[in-house]
């Protein structure tokens, strides 16, 4: 019976021993949760995970893998020297004095340009042990999948561009994007293609360098957060004449609209379509054929959203991501059904009613103001000349004409959290 009773004691003692070692190891930690950091784009490769949590340091880590060796080798070189900044450091000397544990969160997102471009995007999250909150870092690769090397940014432009970019290498190339990383900020510009410029412009072995047209449009597209901008919208098109007409007018001012088109007229037009893509305005879903979305049922609001999207994507080859319903007509159901966000607007040229420049411009023009969005309709050949008219004066004010998206980036919305958008400053 005593043998038994030491035997329960020495178990007791052993429990408490591991308890307190557990509390002791816990406290050390201070319970510190990861960030949240996803990948959000992967067109090519695959992602291996890694975790690792200690007293003193806790990493969750993406590491590549794809087709090309070299990417993969340089990619997963630099994402070990993240891991070795964290963990090679001698911190048990401290740990009486560490707050919490050094926290490394990264992830990857690889984008593909064309056929001899890939680009990958490596974003970092550090809390040193001795800080409250987390630095971000973002670091881009990209590659010459041909020449199987690293993509130089002095490859892709004329020595004039430094000017403009200084000497930085911090880049990324996507399908219509290149954006400049700096400490300070990220900066977009936005350009045609590079699928099209692949085959005898740019990125090629032969010739890496831009025309002077091309090379005005790109240093033309950046926007300036600190200067004033709106947003101008053309809905019901497109139409046969009129929306090209537009496009023209925008060119002419270097600016760009957001264009929320009918998949009923998309059909009939296929071609203007296209031209409105190839400018680089931007093109959203105005449902298939004008409906009230608020009298619909799931199915049907879907059906409306989707046949749209889906003659859109045939002629583009992207898909919009804006919806503007008819009437400007929502309710729960729309938001709960449709995966992206609404587009309304706070100024109404009320186009579709006078029929009347006279009328259309001092309307808009009266009651502008920086980030708003502006309700014209490309259908009406009397809004021609009024928009003609309202984007001269803008442009004198020294107003940015940006597209929707653009607009709601530079202002700082989260597209994928806020649902109804009036403006650029609600």
């Amino acid at each position: 019976m005593k043998n038994l009773i030491r035997f329960l004691i020495g178990i007791i003692i052993i429990f408490l021993i591991v308890i307190t070692s557990f509390l002791i190891f816990s406290s050390i930690k201070n319970d510190v949760k990861m960030p949240k950091l996803e990948t959000e784009n992967l067109d090519f490769g695959k992602i291996e995970y890694n975790n690792e949590n200690t007293a003193l340091y806790m990493v969750s880590t993406q590491k590549l893998s794809s087709s090309y060796n070299f990417i993969d080798l340089r990619i997963n070189e630099y994402v070990d020297s993240l891991i070795a900044s964290v963990k090679n450091k001698d911190l048990s000397e401290y740990k009486d004095k560490i707050k919490d544990s050094e926290i490394l969160k990264q992830k990857i997102d690889t984008y593909k340009v064309n056929d001899n471009i890939l680009s990958v995007k490596v974003t970092s999250m550090l809390k040193k042990s001795d800080e409250e909150k987390y630095t971000t870092s973002v670091k881009n690769f990209n590659f010459r999948t041909d020449l199987k090397r690293e993509l130089e940014l002095n490859e892709l432009f004329k020595e004039s561009i430094k000017e403009k970019i200084g000497e930085g290498n911090n880049f990324l190339l996507t399908q219509n994007k290149l954006k400049l990383f700096s400490s300070s900020k990220a900066t977009s510009y936005t350009y045609n293609s590079l699928k099209e410029y692949n085959s005898s412009k740019l990125l090629t072995a032969e010739n890496y360098e831009m025309t002077q047209e091309e090379y005005n449009e790109l240093m033309s597209r950046v926007i300036d957060k600190d200067r004033k901008m709106v947003a101008i919208t053309f809905d019901d098109g497109p139409h046969k004449t009129n929306t090209n007409m537009i496009i023209d007018i925008l060119k002419k001012y270097n600016a760009r609209a957001t264009f929320f088109m009918l998949g009923s007229n998309v059909k009939l037009y296929p071609d203007v379509v296209k031209d409105v893509y190839l400018s680089n305005s931007e093109i959203g879903i105005h449902t298939w054929d004008h409906k009230d979305l608020t009298k619909l049922s799931s199915e049907n609001i879907l059906s409306q959203v989707q046949t749209t999207s889906d003659a859109i994507y045939e002629i583009t080859g992207k898909r919009p991501t804006l919806l503007r319903p008819p009437y400007g007509s929502f309710n729960n159901t729309v938001k709960s059904t449709v995966d992206m966000p609404l587009i309304l607007w706070n100024i109404d040229s009320l186009d579709w009613q006078s029929r009347d420049p006279e009328k259309i411009v001092p309307l808009v023009l009266n009651s502008v103001k920086d980030g708003d969005i502006i309700l014209l309709h490309d259908i009406h050949a009397t809004t021609i000349p009024a928009a003609e008219r309202i984007i001269d004066s803008l442009t004198k004010e020294d107003y940015q004409i940006i597209t929707v998206s653009e607009l709601l980036e530079a202002k700082g919305y989260d597209t994928s959290t806020t649902r109804v958008f009036y403006s650029g400053r609600q």
